[in-house]
């Protein structure tokens, strides 16, 4: 939670702000979890010694369920392991950061809950080393003994936290030993980093004294209650290194923090995850989604929570809205570890596969984030015409704009809108610019202006806006949506050159009336203070021949609108049908610039038709962008034979669609990550990748209900199922998967 640096950072309460209830227009989102607070909670823990891979002891303490009133809990238990550097001994990590606490809410509900300090905190030995190689072991190491040595392991462990605590899961899932790790099956990191490089940089620039202020505080925090404790001096043994290359101001991705770079595990997940951050996180910035989420396996169950709230779970944001607090977030959190630990249908596989939350409240569904979405748009840069403010949003850019990047600004701005705008996503500001100097530091603002000319604010007071900054020596490529340059190249000296800057992933509403303010700058000091470059004078671009403009996605106007549970709701939630609605500025955002229309940059993604999830049909555009919803209501698996049916249903434009087919897909996992799938004579196929794309091997035809069998030989072990449909105008839906043991 890097709770230190976030009292040295945090000088001021936010202000506050008129309370203001969020729309809760569209189909119902409610999560149903199976497990109910039967149990009590045992005073009495658990507290063992589990060997790392370097003799270092890693302490594990774990809580468990209690008899009460008859109900008594099963002598196996599956473990939610909390790893953490914020406690000591016989000290609950989350009393009050949600709105229950959580040892009690999922012990009294049959789990066991297990509280691991990494090295160099609590009661572990070793040094704090951020998370790097031997961090990630031990938490594999720690998965092991819980799922597999644990008097009480039945074989599923699941991973819970915050900041910290969720960057241990994303990176034990990811890097950790598949040996060990195989026993991990569920996780839900919240407000992670994707790597700790964006903590303390963004493309090449620093944020001032960051990278110090950080890891002193986590270093200070590691020796609090050390005294003469035997595990002191160990506790010193990495600092010279982590201090060392905290003072590197490069911006270079040295190897330093390479191997604090989590995003390349994320191929190899095996847990199912569900993924959340917050858009007003000021701490853990939600550039990490960029180049993580959306490179999660596809057969592997993923979902995503993005909304308005801060550094923080779902249900606990009162300084951006407390109305708009989501007091279903534990039981999503219930509903996710029932599926997947307990294997318990919870309906999970129906959730939408995203759901994201605009600055105006309203939650929606959308097949992925922050790299797909909607339609693009585009609002060009063009020069000030007879004062200080540039336009943004012409048709016709001309001449060029420069300032000092010591001290100058350059600032653009729409007129005011006369439809709502909607960004989503990784807007970027695709600026063309000539230095008069080798090197700089750019860094950029959106604003949204309301009518009385003052930044627009969320109820709780957070300005509604976004940054990003970007290096003229760090200009590489990022094919996978994260920042990989190692080493800096001088910028050309006045010549034109293409600077994409990236801004932080936003669900940004302009509403009408309001304005769109870009500011461009060699420094920021919004979220965070970057360090400004050599004092280089930078000249923006503004002709048909060099157009700069800001890109970016806009939310589908299709995409399902969502009524989730809120903090000021009670009772039963019901749909509500959602107007058709427009999300580009009345035309502005999708206007030719200079006679083309506006580009597709390759880090928006491919567009694709919103995700809605059962009965959320699209909407606004009468056209069917939707494939079918297949769900697997049945599936078993024998010695002998295989079973299985669902549902499959299609919509288009709010009315019945045809299901033309359901491909079927059973598979078993075998050595180097390959399959053998069952073939439609009940053999099966040499091995091949385990992907459920390509030719299908099963067809289940018909719409609605669907399904199959067959008799083949089964060997004991686990299956994969996948299923999808297929409308009539051939839109294909993404595969459904389910995991079937074979006893």
């Amino acid at each position: 939670m890097r709770s230190l640096l976030a009292a040295l950072l945090l000088l001021a309460a936010l202000a506050p702000g008129a309370s203001a209830q969020a729309p809760s227009l569209g189909s119902v989102f409610e999560p149903k979890p199976q497990s109910q607070p039967i149990y009590g909670t045992d005073p009495a823990t658990k507290q063992v010694v589990v060997e790392a891979i370097d003799g270092v002891d890693l302490f594990v303490e774990t809580w468990f369920p209690a008899a009460k009133d008859g109900a008594t809990p099963p002598a196996k238990l599956p473990s939610i392991l909390i790893m953490t550097p914020y406690v000591q001994p016989g000290v609950q990590r989350y009393t009050t950061r949600n709105d229950a606490n959580v040892i009690e809410y999922f012990t009294q509900r049959g789990y066991a809950v297990a509280q691991h300090h990494v090295r160099g905190t609590g009661a572990s030995g070793g040094c704090l080393e951020l998370t790097a190689e031997l961090q990630i072991d031990d938490g594999a190491r720690v998965v092991e003994y819980l799922g597999k040595d644990a008097p009480w392991a039945e074989g599923n462990v699941g991973m819970y936290g915050i900041s910290y605590d969720a960057e241990t899961q994303i990176s034990v899932a990811g890097r950790g030993d598949p040996a060990k790790t195989k026993y991990l099956k569920a996780i839900i990191p919240s407000e992670t980093v994707g790597g700790q490089y964006e903590y303390s940089f963004m493309d090449g620039v620093p944020y001032l004294g960051q990278a110090l202020l950080s890891n002193a505080g986590y270093f200070l925090s590691s020796m609090e209650g050390a005294g003469a404790d035997p595990k002191t001096f160990e506790r010193l043994t990495c600092q010279p290194d982590v201090f060392a290359n905290s003072g590197n101001p490069t911006g270079d991705l040295t190897p330093y923090w390479a191997i604090r770079e989590y995003r390349p595990g994320a191929k190899n997940f095996k847990a199912a995850t569900l993924f959340l951050h917050g858009f007003a996180d000021w701490n853990v910035l939600p550039i990490t989604v960029s180049g993580f989420f959306e490179r999660l396996p596809a057969d592997v169950p993923h979902k995503g929570l993005f909304g308005q709230f801060n550094h923080n779970f779902p249900d606990k944001h009162a300084n951006v809205a407390s109305e708009w607090e989501r007091p279903d977030w534990l039981p999503m959190a219930t509903a996710w570890y029932d599926r997947y630990l307990k294997r318990l249908d919870t309906g999970v596989e129906d959730w939408p596969e995203v759901q994201v939350q605009g600055t105006d409240g309203q939650w929606r569904a959308e097949a992925d984030f922050p790299t797909t979405g909607g339609p693009v748009g585009q609002l060009a840069l063009s020069a000030a015409d007879g004062g200080d403010t540039g336009s943004l949003g012409t048709p016709e850019p001309q001449g060029e704009t420069s300032f000092a990047e010591s001290e100058g600004e350059a600032v653009f701005e729409t007129a005011a809108l006369r439809a709502p705008l909607h960004l989503t996503g990784l807007p970027i500001a695709d600026l063309w610019l000539t230095s008069s100097l080798p090197d700089a530091h750019l860094a950029a603002e959106l604003h949204v202006i309301g009518a009385d000319g003052a930044d627009l604010a969320l109820p709780g007071g957070e300005t509604v806006g976004t940054f990003g900054a970007r290096s003229l020596q760090h200009l590489a490529a990022m094919p996978d949506g994260y920042f990989v340059q190692t080493m800096g190249e001088p910028a050309p000296v006045a010549t034109p050159t293409r600077v994409p800057l990236r801004f932080q992933p936003v669900d940004l509403v302009v509403p009408e009336g309001a304005r769109l303010r870009l500011r461009i700058a060699g420094t920021t000091t919004f979220k965070r203070e970057t360090v400004p470059g050599a004092a280089s004078r930078i000249t923006l671009l503004h002709g048909c021949e060099t157009p700069s403009a800001l890109r970016f996605l806009m939310a589908h106007p299709a995409a399902p609108l969502l009524n989730v549970r809120e903090g000021d709701e009670a009772g039963a939630l019901t749909s509500t049908p959602a107007p058709a609605r427009g999300t580009d500025g009345g035309g502005l955002a999708s206007r030719k610039v200079c006679g083309k229309a506006p580009e597709r940059l390759a880090a928006f993604g491919p567009e694709r038709a919103p995700d809605g999830g059962p009965g959320l049909a699209a909407r606004g555009d009468c056209r069917d962008v939707e494939a079918p919803f297949t769900t697997i209501r049945s599936a078993r698996l024998t010695r002998r034979s295989v079973k299985l049916s669902g549902v499959s249903t299609d919509t288009a434009c709010n009315q019945p669609g045809a299901v033309k087919a359901v491909h079927v897909l059973v598979a078993r996992r075998g050595a180097k990550r390959k399959c053998t799938f069952l073939t439609s004579r009940g053999r099966w196929s040499k091995p091949r990748r385990c992907i459920s794309t390509g030719a299908p091997v099963i067809k289940a035809r018909g719409s609605v209900r669907w399904s199959f069998s067959q008799r083949a030989r089964l060997a004991r072990g686990t299956y994969m199922v996948w299923a999808r449909g297929t409308d009539a105008l051939g839109n294909v839906e993404r595969s459904r998967t389910r995991r079937v043991r074979v006893r």
